[in-house]
């Protein structure tokens, strides 16, 4: 799975001073024993692994170099590296993503002796999508600890700061903005609405958490999703994944897009009919007429649409 695509423009003094193109990538690896305890759909013998390609253009032929360990995230003069760690306490189970500087360890929470002294379980994370500034993780958790009235189960999606990985996730308005909350509350009215019943509904709140969202790639594409968790424990942890798209509203007078990072990059926008499917129409070429386009020398980018250009959709 490709977790991200980063294009490099002679970037760092520890890398070669050339263009490349960064490749993250997350593999499964065999374990030697299952997560414990009401697994569930997470129950495996596997695990999640990172690694980055770099591919680079030498001697007019394209190259590829060694895979690094973990994913290198290009931030400012220098790549930090992002990995997961497996711990396990006696039955307790738990993963710890963690975000450092090329040259420095990293540093991540231990399991806490209570999990691992009185519970059995499990906390998975996954990571879905890595960029300079934020993460986006899965975080699958499982269990039973002595004197709870009942098992869990959770399925949630977060985005963190990359120099933050324990932070427990941002809303989407913080990322987004506030017309991100509320295409989320729109997508979950929708979602209800489509259910048979009164009884469907009730296992799920009328109002999304702010913070269970992520950016995830789905068939073929990066796609911003809300996730709503059937709240009803027998249901075992089952969630369903609402895919946001972000509409231009018919009255609306002008659409601003931003990039931020680092590196080179060249942005445009354009209007793409029936965005939401069931077929979603190919993005025009970057010369296509009503394209309009922004390209500069650094990753800081702004399009603003309007007039002529602006259609809703």
């Amino acid at each position: 799975m490709v977790l991200a695509l980063l294009l490099l423009t002679g970037f760092g003094e520890s890398r070669a001073q050339e263009s490349g193109l960064l490749l993250g990538l997350r593999y499964d690896v065999p374990i030697s024993r299952a997560l414990p305890y009401y697994a569930g759909g997470a129950d495996s013998l596997s695990r999640e692994a990172y690694g980055t390609l770099l591919i680079t253009e030498q001697g007019g032929a394209f190259a590829i170099l060694p895979e690094a360990d973990h994913l290198l995230i290009p931030r400012q003069n220098r790549f930090w590296r992002v990995d997961a760690k497996r711990s396990v306490y006696n039955n307790w189970v738990e993963d710890f993503v963690w975000a450092a500087p090329e040259d420095a360890a990293p540093a991540y929470a231990g399991i806490q002796p209570f999990n691992g002294e009185y519970c059995e379980g499990h906390r998975a994370q996954t990571i879905l999508y890595a960029g300079p500034r934020y993460l986006s993780l899965e975080q699958r958790s499982a269990g039973y600890c002595e004197g709870g009235a009942h098992p869990w189960f959770f399925n949630t999606l977060a985005v963190v700061p990359l120099d933050s990985t324990t932070h427990t996730g941002l809303s989407i308005a913080e990322v987004l903005g506030e017309a991100a909350y509320r295409t989320f509350g729109q997508a979950v009215e929708t979602f209800l609405d489509g259910l048979p019943d009164a009884r469907r509904r009730s296992f799920y709140f009328d109002e999304p958490d702010p913070a269970n969202w992520g950016l995830a790639r789905r068939e073929g594409r990066w796609r911003v999703v809300g996730r709503v968790e059937n709240a009803e424990a027998a249901e075992g942890g089952l969630y369903t994944d609402l895919p946001l798209v972000f509409d231009v509203p018919a009255n609306a007078s002008s659409v601003t897009f931003q990039t931020q990072g680092t590196g080179s990059v060249s942005l445009y926008a354009a209007h793409v009919p029936n965005p939401t499917g069931p077929v979603i129409a190919p993005a025009p070429a970057r010369g296509a007429a009503g394209v309009i386009s922004a390209t500069g020398a650094g990753a800081n980018q702004t399009i603003t649409v309007n007039g002529a250009n602006l259609k809703p959709g």
